[in-house]
C-alpha cells in the first residue's frame, strides 16, 4: 500500500497551504472512486483554505468620545427599529442594543441578555453610550467594568456630568481586551451583581 508523502521538513516555496493542499489531495486519492467517476479525485479542497486568522479583539474605537456619542445616540436598534433611550454598543461585535428598556424584551428577557447568549455564548461587554460606561454581561450577573474613556487628568467621567472632553484610554481598553480573550472575567472581577434580566 502507498503512504501519504507530506515532503516535510518544511522549504522555501513549501509553504504551509501547499502542503495541506497536497497531503488532502494524497489522502483523497487514496480513497476508492466511486464506479460512476471516471476522472481522477479532486485536484483542490472541496472548501478554501484560510491560514491567516487573526487574534481575536474587541472593536475599535474613535480616540474621542464626543465623536463616538454623536454617532451612536442617533442610531436606530435593529430590534425595535427605534432610536434607543439608553443605548449600548456591543465591543465584540459592534451591535447597538436598548439598555433596561421594555421596546425589545421578550419572555422577560432585556435585549442586552439576548444578545449575550447570541452573540457571546453568555457573554458580552457594552459601552453605554449615555455613560461611557463598560457593561459586562456573563450569565445572569453584570459588572460595572468601568470606562476606557478618561479626561486630560486621567478620571472617568461616569454619566457624563462634568461634560469635559473624554479620551479613549489604551491601557485600559488593552485591559479589558485582555481579560476577555484570556477568559478571565470570572478571576480578575470580584463584584459581581444579579441583573435578573432587566438588561
Amino acid at each position: 500500500s502507498s503512504g501519504i508523502n507530506a515532503e516535510w521538513p518544511l522549504r522555501p516555496g513549501n509553504l504551509p497551504r501547499d502542503v495541506l493542499l497536497k497531503f488532502s489531495c494524497d489522502l483523497v486519492s487514496q480513497l476508492p472512486l466511486p464506479r460512476d467517476m471516471p476522472h481522477s479525485p479532486l485536484t483542490e479542497p472541496l472548501m478554501p483554505l484560510v491560514l491567516n486568522w487573526g487574534r481575536p479583539r474587541l472593536l475599535t474605537l474613535p480616540r474621542l468620545y464626543g465623536k463616538l456619542y454623536l454617532h451612536y445616540r442617533h442610531v436606530k436598534c435593529k430590534v425595535c427599529r427605534g432610536v434607543p433611550h439608553d443605548p449600548a454598543l456591543c465591543l465584540v461585535c459592534g451591535q447597538l442594543v436598548c439598555v433596561r428598556s421594555q421596546c425589545c424584551q421578550w419572555l422577560n428577557t432585556g435585549e442586552c441578555t439576548k444578545h449575550a447568549q447570541k452573540c457571546g455564548a453568555g457573554t458580552a461587554i457594552y459601552l453605554v453610550i449615555m455613560s461611557s460606561t463598560v457593561v459586562i454581561i456573563r450569565g445572569e450577573r453584570v459588572y460595572l467594568w468601568g470606562s476606557v474613556y478618561l479626561d486630560q487628568h486621567d478620571e472617568e467621567d461616569i454619566d457624563l456630568k462634568r461634560g469635559k472632553p473624554l479620551y479613549l484610554s489604551q491601557t485600559r481598553y488593552n485591559c479589558l481586551n485582555q481579560q476577555w480573550i484570556s477568559h478571565s472575567f470570572d478571576h480578575t472581577l470580584k463584584r459581581w451583581g444579579w441583573h435578573q434580566q432587566q438588561f
